[in-house]
């Protein structure tokens, strides 16, 4: 009996001190800290039995009932609990304390082999309406000196409220490695439009993000969305001030003249504070339910690049169909490389405030984006021909189309281009569009083009290149002209008007070249009018090339010039291939707006030109 009564005694002793060792007695209570940007109040930190009574260090402990306000953000747990911590009270009581040490020097000081939180809420005043997030189980890892080496919640749920539908938002697991929280902190708070690039965190991905309104009248769902290498760098005002003010005018229905202009330059400084290597979303699908709509949409990939080098950024959209009850639309992908938001910014900067409503032409022309470089492949839309005629429908398809539009001077661009590849249009079969019917009876049972305008201007020699203005249509033939024009001064940019009105007067043709190439059209005009004249088309033909030079010279008159570009275009009705005109000013200063004003008649002017014209 002894032996057993002894072996009961020892196990209770043994259950009494592993519960001892269990049980967490508070330590702290009631910590605060407010230093008017950031306030955090916990209710208690407890450390286990055995830590707080021999070592008064705690390789592990749990706060209580913590809340976190941050500019508009609140962060609440109800349990925060560290492991590998490996601090001491005067640490953790320092953290909290009310002296002028920087919140991010505070954060430096925090290690831990893990952080573990069961719940954290997240509250956002966004306008008139809230903004919910419940993260759960929330696990982060290895944090040395602030900097977390990943970080992972389980789930997410965002709630949003307010004057429109509330939306439901839901995540499924994600992640964050090398999160640099201090830096954060020290970026977040600090006023300094100058300040590089900080990399926040090395990569981030959440999965199966799900986003619906309460009224099921539309979702979005995204497989994944995942990027690297995030940084951001201070304003001018700070994250945190401009974060709350755009809190404040979003609630407001009406704002001043001054809280416009701070308002765009707000979100401008913003815009131009951030930076990614890389971030990407996949797996889009996207429902509309209400009334007046019911498509969906898919969308493959959203990827932006950011700058590498000489490489400039690139957004980039691919994969993108959209159907609803009538309208289908396809797109490969969309690109847009080379945008920048500098000029707006700075523009900005210079207004120092001043309203948006009464700006002149060059305020407003210094506000002006460089566009960059926008590029749309692999195009395709089916629609109805008219709103009133759902059964017949249009097709159009578009191979490639590029714009470009940089290297701006007083915000207009100084490098422009437009190409488009393979364009093509298709009519019903009962159409009645007259440009439809005119190409049938030539033929042509779809119309399809590629065409391009390119043209720069140098500074250097003051001359603007027309590199490429032509159209080309398939089975048709094309028309394409280059140029140069000279004496073009920076004035031409000038936001003056009368400025750049005598720069656009003072300028001068100095060549002009043009290629007429056949390749069917002609051919089938001749067929086409044949039969409705009764005739056959090589009578036609030489018809229309006997009476070219006359027509010819009654246009532009019987000099050297007219005669030698009769004859040429004769030559190419009669054997419709290729016709080449040249046109050079006898002038080697050029010719001007000022010299065909001065003239006395078209004829007149045309005699200020050497030309030549030989049909191939």
């Amino acid at each position: 009996m002894k032996l057993l009564h002894r072996s009961g005694v020892c196990a209770l002793a043994l259950m009494a001190g592993t519960a001892a060792m269990q049980f967490e007695p508070a330590v702290l209570r009631n910590l605060a800290f407010d230093n008017g940007s950031q306030q955090i109040t916990i209710g208690a930190v407890k450390a286990p039995l055995w830590s707080a009574a021999f070592a008064q260090s705690a390789d592990s402990f749990t706060l209580d009932n913590v809340r976190f306000t941050w500019g508009a953000f609140t962060y609440e747990a109800k349990q925060v609990t560290f492991s590998g911590a490996s601090v001491v009270r005067r640490e953790i009581e320092g953290l909290f304390s009310s002296g002028s040490e920087p919140f991010a020097d505070r954060l430096a000081r925090v290690s831990a082999k893990q952080v573990i939180v069961p719940e954290l809420k997240v509250t956002q005043k966004l306008g008139k309406g809230t903004q919910t997030i419940l993260y759960r189980n929330v696990s982060i890892n290895d944090v040395v000196n602030g900097k977390i080496a990943s970080t992972t919640a389980e789930t997410t749920a965002i709630e949003e409220t307010g004057e429109n539908s509330p939306t439901l938002i839901s995540y499924g697991k994600s992640t964050i490695t090398d999160f640099d929280l201090p830096s954060f902190a020290r970026v977040y708070e600090a006023k300094d439009a100058s300040a590089p690039l900080t990399k926040i965190y090395g990569a981030f991905s959440i999965e199966k993000i799900d986003a619906a309104t309460r009224d099921g009248k539309g979702s979005v769902q995204i497989a994944r969305l995942s990027g690297r290498d995030v940084m951001i760098r201070p304003i001018k005002d700070s994250w945190s001030s401009t974060l709350t003010f755009i809190e404040e005018m979003s609630g407001k229905d009406e704002h001043s003249s001054e809280e416009k202009t701070r308002l765009l330059q707000s979100v401008a400084d913003l815009m131009n504070a951030f930076d990614a290597g890389l971030i990407e979303a996949t797996g889009f699908t996207i429902k509309s339910g209400g009334k007046d709509s019911n498509g969906t949409g898919t969308i493959a990939r959203m990827a932006y690049t950011g700058a590498n080098g000489a490489k400039p950024a690139e957004a980039r959209i691919e994969g993108v169909e959209i159907v609803d009850e009538e309208t289908r639309l396809k797109v490969g992908a969309v690109s847009l490389t080379g945008f920048s938001l500098a000029p707006t910014l700075n523009g900005l900067k210079a207004l120092e405030g001043k309203s948006l409503d009464n700006l002149d032409h060059a305020a407003m022309r210094s506000l002006i984006p460089t566009l960059g470089t926008l590029t749309i492949t692999d195009m395709d839309i089916d629609a109805p021909a008219a709103d009133d005629k759902p059964t017949e429908r249009v097709r159009m398809i578009v191979g490639s189309m590029e714009i470009t539009a940089d290297k701006p001077r007083n915000g207009i661009p100084t490098n422009i281009r437009f190409d488009q590849r393979n364009a093509s249009l298709s009519y019903p079969d009962n159409t009645t569009d007259e440009l439809a019917l005119q190409l049938r009876a030539l033929g042509y049972k779809s119309f399809e083009t590629s065409s391009t305008l390119a043209a720069t201007w140098n500074e250097a020699t003051n001359e603007i290149a027309i590199k490429e203005f032509s159209l080309d249509g398939k089975d048709m033939g094309s028309v394409r002209m280059t140029g140069l024009i000279g004496n073009v001064s920076p004035d031409l940019f000038n936001p003056d008007e009368g400025a750049a009105s005598a720069a656009l007067l003072s300028s001068k043709a100095k060549s002009l070249n043009i290629v007429v190439e056949n390749r069917g059209l002609f051919d089938r005009y001749l067929e086409f009018a044949a039969k409705e004249q009764g005739a056959t088309p090589d009578a036609l033909r030489k018809l229309y090339a006997g009476a070219t030079p006359l027509v010819v010279s009654s246009m532009i008159g019987n000099s050297e010039n007219a005669q030698m570009l009769g004859k040429a275009i004769a030559r190419f009705i009669e054997k419709p291939g290729k016709l080449t005109i040249e046109a050079q000013p006898k002038s080697a200063s050029g010719f001007g707006v000022m010299d065909y004003m001065l003239a006395s008649d078209p004829k007149a002017a045309l005699e200020k030109f050497k030309i030549t014209a030989k049909a191939e």
